[in-house]
């Protein structure tokens, strides 16, 4: 009848927080189309930076939720953080590779909530299902990206801040969800 097992997450703060600064970051790049490429690559590495941080700061109660499985979003959340000092370290090679390294962060972190999205059952059917949809949109541009580097290059502003409105909402979504443990 009760759960003892179940973990109490309360709303995510850290989540909710990503989520709003990436919906910003959108916005930002969706009316400053012009902004250089150096200016998206901080960006990006800022992002790739909190979006680390938030998923190892996660870690023990995904843990406690999904086992092993939690195993993978640290990984991809060092990953993250990896990424993160490549760009801000060497914005020559950023810049060079923009496409294929905002490809390659889109890829690793829709894979990363994909594998963990199970969790979300927890709060209600809705939750898991729009976090997957949300999950699986982000994994698609991500490989759109890779695919078409040139195709990317030229709408590069545009996806970029599609992805960040995906992620921000389902970062949001899934704070949400976490709130009615």
């Amino acid at each position: 009848m009760f759960n003892m097992n179940r973990t109490r997450w309360g709303f995510d703060w850290g989540e909710f927080i990503l989520g709003i600064l990436f919906i910003v970051a959108a916005v930002g790049l969706l009316r400053s189309p012009k902004i250089g490429l150096t200016g998206l690559a901080i960006i990006f590495a800022f992002m790739a930076l909190l979006s680390g941080l938030t998923t190892i700061a996660g870690y023990k109660k995904l843990h406690d939720v999904t086992g092993l499985r939690a195993n993978f979003a640290l990984a991809f959340g060092i990953l993250d953080i990896l990424i993160a000092v490549v760009f801000f370290f060497d914005m020559n090679s950023a810049i060079v590779t923009l496409g294929y390294l905002f490809a390659l962060w889109f890829i690793f972190d829709s894979v990363e909530r994909l594998l963990v999205a199970s969790h979300l059952r927890d709060f209600g059917g809705a939750f898991f299902w729009l976090s997957l949809v949300l999950d699986v949109i982000g994994l698609a541009l991500g490989i759109v990206l890779f695919i078409h580097p040139i195709a990317a290059a030229l709408s590069l502003n545009w996806l970029i801040a599609m992805f960040f409105i995906v992620f921000g909402v389902n970062a949001i979504w899934i704070a949400i969800a976490r709130s009615r443990s």
